[in-house]
């Protein structure tokens, strides 16, 4: 007779509990005990490289059949993130469904299924909306939502629509069982801006520069990872 996995693990992958969502990144979902709470919204702060875009393409590409992946891009159009990921052997899934807040001129731009243009981050309104249309569209299913990068927008919007923004949008991603990994630049936003921020997600996460390559995740209980970037992307060290 066959040994039943524990309560709350998932039977088809025991290391993953069935409240987590994988980060793409084996020994960090052994650290993190299965990886990211699902549901959640999640800050992921650090210096300007590709460290950060390469947590996230991992969290994107660990997507299971059965969810939804909404990668919002305000630093790069689509076909570029694309590109990055796989530069660190990182391929995205083909039904990734792109918000694409980084094109401004969207007129001149032909239909791509799984993008949606909203003609700059700037267009808080209009965004708002089509995430709110792609959950009513998904209802039952669980989502993986990355921002890339949320400082843009924290960039071409003062601080209380943004604030707003992010109580309402990331309530809503959050109510619909979904996982969101918000990247913001370090460095680049008012310290008291960014605690403000902290008040509006469940857990920070912090990617820290130790020089020669090497990096650290930082977490709020003040456990560090060593980390460094390779070909095949975030590997713990």
């Amino acid at each position: 007779m066959s040994q039943l996995p524990p309560l709350g693990v998932d039977k088809d992958n025991p290391i993953l509990k069935k409240n987590k969502f994988s980060t793409g990144i084996s020994d960090l979902d052994i650290v993190m005990e299965g990886g990211y709470s699902n549901p959640s919204n999640i800050l992921l702060i650090g210096p300007t490289g590709m460290e950060k875009s390469a947590m996230a393409f991992s969290f994107a590409a660990s997507k299971l059949e059965n969810e939804i992946l909404i990668f919002i891009t305000t630093d790069a159009n689509a076909q570029t993130i694309k590109e990055k990921a796989a530069s660190i052997g990182i391929k995205l899934p083909k039904d990734t469904i792109f918000i694409d807040c980084y094109t401004n001129n969207t007129n001149a731009l032909p239909e791509q299924e799984n993008i949606l243009y909203m003609g700059g981050a700037s267009a808080l309104e209009d965004f708002s909306v089509t995430i709110k249309e792609i959950l009513e569209k998904n209802i039952g299913k669980k989502f993986r939502v990355v921002f890339h990068t949320f400082s843009t927008f924290l960039l071409y919007n003062n601080k209380d629509s943004m604030l707003k923004f992010l109580q309402v949008v990331g309530g809503r991603l959050k109510n619909a069982n979904a996982t969101t990994l918000i990247l913001v630049e370090e460095g680049v936003h008012d310290k008291q801006l960014i605690s403000t921020i902290l008040r509006y997600v469940d857990e920070p996460i912090s990617l820290v520069d130790k020089g020669a390559g090497a990096f650290s995740i930082d977490f709020q209980n003040g456990l560090q990872l060593p980390v460094k970037l390779g070909l095949n992307g975030i590997n713990v060290i």
